[in-house]
This record gives C-alpha cells, sequence and structure tokens, in this order.
C-alpha cells in the first residue's frame, strides 16, 4: 500500500504540480478517497493509472485537493481587529516612507478573502482622507478558483458576514453579487507555488495566510513561515487563522499582536 501511495504521489507531482510531501498525510489522504470512491477505485496503484491518462480527472483531483473554505468577511472580528490596529500602523509607517501598501492574500481560493482586505482599505483610506495607494494580490494554485475570483460574482451565500455597509458600498446586484470595478482595479490574481520566487511579492505590508498552515507538514510550515518573513518590510503584519500559530524559529521573527485572532508583527 505504502508502495502504491509513493507513484500515486510521484504522478500528482507530474500531472498536477501538486507536491503531497508538503501537507499533513490523513487529510490528503482523506481527499483522495474521495475521487477513488467516485471512480469506484480500490487501489491507488489504480488510481494513477487513472490519474496518467485522464486529464478530467487531473482537474478535478486537483480541485479537491486544493478546495478551500471562502466567503466575504470570514471569521469578521479578525477583520475588525485588522481595522482597529493593523491598518492605522501601517498607514503610519506609509506616511513616513511612502510607496504603495501592498497587501498578499497567500492561498486566496476564490478570492472573498482578497477583495474583503480591499474594500477595508480603500473604506479606512476614505475615511482619513489618505492620498495613500495600496494593491492586494490573491495567489493560489487552482486555475479555476482564481478565474473566479477575476470575475468576482458570487451567490448569496458567501455574504452572510459581510455588514450592510459593504454589500451597499461596493457590490452590484444583478443575477449574482459583484465586486464593483473600483475595488476590482486594486487587486490581481495570480496562479503562483508559495516556493516560487515573484518580484511582486517583496516588501509586504500585510500578509493573510490563513487556514492554509493547518493542512501542512510541520517542517514545511517552517519553512513557508521564514519564507513569509523575508518578504515583509520591516514591522510589517501577518494573520493567520483561527485555529493556526507560529512554529519554529517563526515563534521569535514575530510579535504577537493579538493572539486570539492570530495577528501577528514581523520583530
Amino acid at each position: 500500500m505504502n508502495e502504491e501511495f509513493e507513484v500515486l504521489k510521484r504522478m500528482m507531482i507530474e500531472k498536477l504540480g501538486f507536491f503531497p510531501e508538503r501537507y499533513k498525510k490523513r487529510p490528503l489522504k482523506r481527499r483522495i478517497a474521495v475521487r477513488m470512491r467516485y471512480n469506484r477505485i480500490n487501489s491507488y496503484l489504480e488510481y494513477a493509472k487513472l490519474l496518467e491518462r485522464d486529464t478530467k480527472e487531473q482537474r478535478l483531483l486537483h480541485k479537491t485537493l486544493t478546495i478551500n473554505v471562502s466567503k466575504f468577511f470570514r471569521n469578521y472580528e479578525t477583520f475588525g481587529k485588522i481595522e482597529e490596529v493593523v491598518l492605522p500602523q501601517i498607514l503610519r509607517e506609509n506616511e513616513r516612507k511612502g510607496g504603495l501598501i501592498k497587501v498578499w492574500c497567500a492561498g486566496c481560493a476564490t478570492g472573498q478573502e482578497s477583495y474583503t482586505i480591499a474594500m477595508l482599505l480603500d473604506k479606512f483610506l476614505s475615511e482619513r482622507q489618505s492620498s495613500a495607494q495600496f494593491s492586494v494580490i490573491g495567489t493560489d494554485i487552482d486555475n479555476d478558483s482564481l478565474n473566479t475570483a477575476r470575475i468576482g460574482c458570487y451567490r448569496n451565500e458567501v455574504f452572510d458576514e459581510t455588514p450592510e455597509y459593504f454589500l451597499n458600498m461596493y457590490f452590484k446586484k444583478d443575477e449574482k453579487i459583484c465586486v464593483l470595478d473600483k475595488i476590482k482595479e486594486k487587486v490581481r490574481f495570480v496562479r503562483f507555488d508559495i516556493e516560487e520566487e515573484n518580484i511582486e511579492l517583496k516588501e509586504l505590508d500585510l500578509v493573510l495566510f490563513r487556514n492554509v498552515l493547518i493542512y501542512m507538514e510541520k517542517t514545511f510550515q517552517e519553512k513557508i513561515l521564514s519564507m513569509i518573513y523575508n518578504r515583509l518590510n520591516e514591522k510589517a503584519f501577518l494573520v493567520l487563522g483561527k485555529v493556526e500559530y507560529l512554529v519554529g524559529e517563526a515563534k521569535s521573527l514575530f510579535n504577537t499582536v493579538d493572539s486570539r485572532e492570530r495577528i501577528y508583527r514581523k520583530c
């Protein structure tokens, strides 16, 4: 069984560009099992053979492996704390050094988090009549999710935590609820593997890396947190998911701003 799983892992790397070794084995196997049951396949070796020849199955497995629950203002208290504590300090630093306020949403899925932080920034800067400019980059490894994000139109169920103010100010309602162009213009979505180099993902003021770390193996968690640290500006911020925490060397690289909301600041 272990040998068969190794064959499948190699096929996932070759055909999907997905690296299984980064992720915790049990949840990874659960997601693979979903596709195996659907195809009525009982062995990893048989499923690897299907994956080798079937491009549709490659796409469906990739989608299953990268699925991420996403909605606007998910965990609203976190965004409330970002507005209250993080954004004022980012603006203060920006007024001192100038330039663009840069935000990265890693593992952005279908884009709701990226648009949420863009709306929050737009509101925050407008209320203070600030001339500061900002950009948000959302990255993911799933092309279907990124295409949905770029369109920026969503069904009602992803808005259950969205305050009425933001619904009225930043969306237009048609068959779906769509993000206004003035916000879409501030956000770009890019297919990007987190270990790759990207010149745009440097000198960042804020990184949202929520509900991704939890699926990764501890050694890879440590590696990624170190990489994020190196991409951040001095005194920049990192936000993790509510059940995630710093591990390894990262504990000494960041100060805790809010332990409940998992907000940290670069030392």
